[in-house]
């Protein structure tokens, strides 16, 4: 990289940064102290009014949040899309998929709508997930959506020498970045969650203990979601777990229809705040 080309993305980098800082001061401001009243709403409330105090949260991330984070990921766009000027510096070579680069998520965001974030999990995001997860003695987890791995990671520092991830993604560049996480352990499968079964099989195991899910279930039609939570209830061992990590609740009715007990928890510590959901086989 030139040195014109290395100062140049110097200032993208500054800018996408102040992008984020303003996304996080309106959390900061805003968001926590809504999504601290509601919360303090379902401690007050029976577990038949639980449903009204989530759907009034719901509509307040719908008609409040969710069009200020659209309006910082179009200024994302704009920033990354942006022509540059200075001669003889190809802005598009500039922002191609770049692992080590802060711009590596919002690259792939751009260039493939079926990649759900323009940043990494938060790391109190992760812990949640890992808590829910309950590793101990588990012997084979399969991962949708994992992106560059930080989830990824994690899961495989808590496992047993002997366990298993089946990693399962449909975006080329995370699939190489995945690629170079040097684990016995880990299988990266470049495909679609929705051949999970086939995968797993492919793979030589019969059930799984758990399934871990950062893909938003708003990707799929409603056929396509029935059709997932049947593959995972049925490819999961007894008393084995589906952890999901969502921004909306919207999954909530689904997962009881398939599985015996539904666990939910809040993390505000990310941008956006996540819902993560677990569900008992």
């Amino acid at each position: 990289m030139t040195r014109a080309e290395a100062k140049k993305k110097k200032e993208l980098k500054k800018e996408f940064k102040d992008i984020l800082d303003r996304l996080e001061s309106f959390y900061d401001d805003k968001l926590e102290a809504r999504v601290k009243n509601g919360i303090r709403d379902l401690e007050k409330v029976g577990k038949k009014d639980v449903k009204e105090v989530f759907d009034e949260l719901e509509k307040f991330f719908d008609d409040k949040v969710e069009p200020k984070f659209k309006k910082g990921w179009r200024e994302i766009e704009r920033l990354m899309k942006k022509e540059i000027s200075l001669k003889g510096i190809d802005g598009a070579k500039l922002l191609e998929y770049d692992p080590e680069s802060p711009f590596s998520y919002v690259s792939a965001f751009l260039r493939d709508r079926a990649v759900a974030a323009v940043h990494p999990s938060s790391k109190y995001v992760v812990r949640r997930v890992l808590k829910a997860l309950a590793l101990d003695s588990v012997k084979v987890v399969v991962e949708f959506g994992p992106a560059e791995g930080v989830m990824t990671r994690q899961i495989l520092a808590a496992l047993g020498p002997d366990a298993a991830v089946i990693a399962i993604e449909l975006n080329a560049n995370f699939v190489g970045a995945l690629h170079r996480i040097k684990d016995k352990r880990l299988r990266v499968v470049h495909g679609d969650v929705q051949d999970v079964d086939r995968i797993v099989a492919d793979n030589g195991f019969e059930k799984v203990d758990r399934v871990v899910s950062g893909i938003p279930f708003s990707f799929f039609d409603t056929a396509g979601r029935h059709r997932l939570l049947d593959k995972i209830s049925g490819l999961l061992a007894p008393k084995g777990r589906f952890i999901a990590y969502q921004f909306t609740t919207h999954l909530i009715p689904l997962l009881k229809q398939y599985f015996r007990k539904v666990e939910h928890e809040l993390e505000l510590r990310n941008l956006p705040p996540h819902f993560v959901f677990t569900s008992y086989k």
